[in-house]
Parts: structure tokens; sequence; C-alpha cells
């Protein structure tokens, strides 16, 4: 099994990413770790608990992190796409349980130094904890084996600006630090997640297994389908789409990602482009490569998969 933290920040579309991978029997999830980004940390990490308690996995441990941006500048959050408390207002229970006392970058810095190579972080929220992990142990960059990152748009518009995605454009100078590093980072971004959305046949389908944890989705989505529909953003009447879920599926099936490696830059000065992720994609770039880059995926399969898995949850 792959063992894995994820670094999150609930968000309706990390509910949907979390349940997947609590699924799939590919992965080993050792911790779950918050970062401020669809709503406050706080908010973030009673959403991680009450996700667990959705899904009975309540021994996965969670750990809050960062509140504010790398640059310690005020953050900005999405209650327009997630509501107020980052779960789509929906009346979600309080959770039973508490996160850890350590905070979420000693922890990944812990977990990773420990275990040299194996531990792959599915950053799914702003790049602030992994960028401070960076920062504060040296090693931490060679001694992760992967970083996904769920962000990032080449050749489709941001979703935050014209040209950023909203976890890059949420902590341009986190982002900066990660894709300078050297570490292997993986991004699936908007030109991707563009191209997924769950269909209404198959959330229809996901709700007939009227399990705890797909009540949990089919209570907090419609938040964030009417948000995007408000917004011209679904391909389909009736859709819904999870941009976090791409980013984790990379982990479970990278089989069905085109990718290519390509120097990476994050804008942090422009006025009109902090948190770009500026790819070169000539043929002879003059200069190495930073990320792995995701295009193209096989959509069809991959919603499938994440109904069956959510389902088996």
């Amino acid at each position: 099994m792959k063992r894995v933290i994820i670094d999150t920040d609930p968000g309706i579309d990390d509910a949907a990413a979390i349940l997947m991978t609590l699924g799939s029997p590919e992965l080993d999830i050792e911790a779950m770790t918050t970062v401020f980004g669809n709503t406050p940390v706080e908010n973030c990490t009673i959403n991680v608990l009450r996700i667990l308690e959705a899904a009975d996995r309540t021994e996965i441990p969670v750990y809050e992190g960062s509140s504010r941006p790398y640059n310690c500048a005020e953050p900005v959050f999405a209650a327009l796409i997630h509501g107020d408390d980052g779960l789509g207002d929906a009346g979600v229970p309080m959770p039973s349980t508490a996160a850890q006392p350590t905070n979420a970058v000693i922890e990944l810095i812990n977990r990773v130094m420990t275990s040299p190579g194996e531990i792959t972080v599915m950053a799914i929220g702003r790049l602030t904890n992994v960028a401070l992990a960076m920062a504060v142990e040296p090693g931490f960059t060679e001694a992760v084996g992967e970083v996904i990152v769920m962000g990032g748009a080449v050749n489709v518009p941001g979703n935050a600006s014209p040209t950023a995605s909203a976890n890059l454009r949420g902590d341009p100078e986190a982002a900066d630090v990660v894709y300078r590093s050297g570490a292997n980072v993986v991004q699936i971004g908007l030109d991707v997640c563009e191209q997924v959305e769950i269909s209404l046949a198959q959330q229809e389908e996901l709700w007939a297994a009227d399990t705890k944890a797909t009540r949990f989705m089919h209570l907090v989505s419609p938040f964030i389908q009417a948000a995007y529909e408000r917004r011209g953003r679904l391909h389909h009447p009736g859709g819904v789409r999870y941009n976090d879920m791409p980013a984790v599926s990379y982990g479970i099936f990278p089989e069905l990602f085109e990718c290519r490696e390509l120097p990476v830059h994050i804008e942090i000065h422009g006025e009109h482009t902090r948190g770009m992720t500026v790819a070169n994609q000539r043929e002879d770039p003059g200069e190495p490569t930073t990320a792995k880059v995701a295009f193209g995926v096989d959509a069809a399969r991959l919603t499938q998969l994440w109904v069956e898995r959510v389902a088996a949850v």
C-alpha cells in the first residue's frame, strides 16, 4: 500500500476526495493535516473530523496547521463556493473527536523524516504547511516521496483569477517554495479538473447506496453544485464537480492521467498574475523540469471509480 498524508482545507470537494481515499485499499492514510483555505483552519480541522466520523475512520489522527499564508498576509477564504463553515452550511453535526496537539508542520516533518522516500503528501489545499516543512527541515525535500498538488492552470483559465487557481493564488509564496524545492512534484490542476464532472446519473447511483458516508456527501453537495451552476462552470445539467478528487485519484490511478515533465514557475509579483503557473512548454526549454503536469485524464473511468470507492466506505 502507498503511505499517504493528506494535507487539506475542507471544503466540499476535499470531502469528496477524502472519502474516495478512504474507500481505496491501495492507500494507507497515516494522518491528515489541515491548512487554511476554503474556510479558516479551525473550521477545516472540524470538517476533517466530521468527514472521518462519517466514514467511521476516527482512528486516523488529525493535526491542525497554518492559519495564514507563508508571508503572513490576511488569508482569503471561499465561502461563496463552500459556505461559511466549509461544508455548505448544511448543518453537519459537530464531531465528537478532537485533533492531536502537535502542529501539522511538525508532524509532517516527523513522519516524512522518519520514513525517507516512503510517504506521499497529497496537498489538496494551500501549500503553506508543505512549504513551511521544507523551510524548517531542509532534508524534507529529499525525504518526501512525492507531493501531489491540487492546483495550477496552464492551458485553461484560473478559477481564483483569470490566470491562477485558488490553491496557488491563496498562497503564491508557499507554492513558489514547493515548486523550486526540487521535490517530486505532481501538478493536478484545472487542466484536468475541468474535464471531471460527476453526472446526475452517477450521483443518483451513489445516493442509492445510502451509507453514512454517501448521506454525508448528499447533504453537503448542493451548495457547491449551485455555486458552480451560477457561474456557468458545469458542462451537463445536474452535474457536480469536486476539483480535489482528481488530485487524490492520481495517487491511486496514475495510469488514468496524461502528464508531461515541465519547468513550472509560480508568479509571485504580478498584479494580475499572482499565483499563475508559468509552464515552459517549448520543445527545448533550456532549464530543468520542476513538476510533472497533468493535461489529460480518462474522466469517464475516473468519475465511475469515485462513485464505486465512496460507496464502499
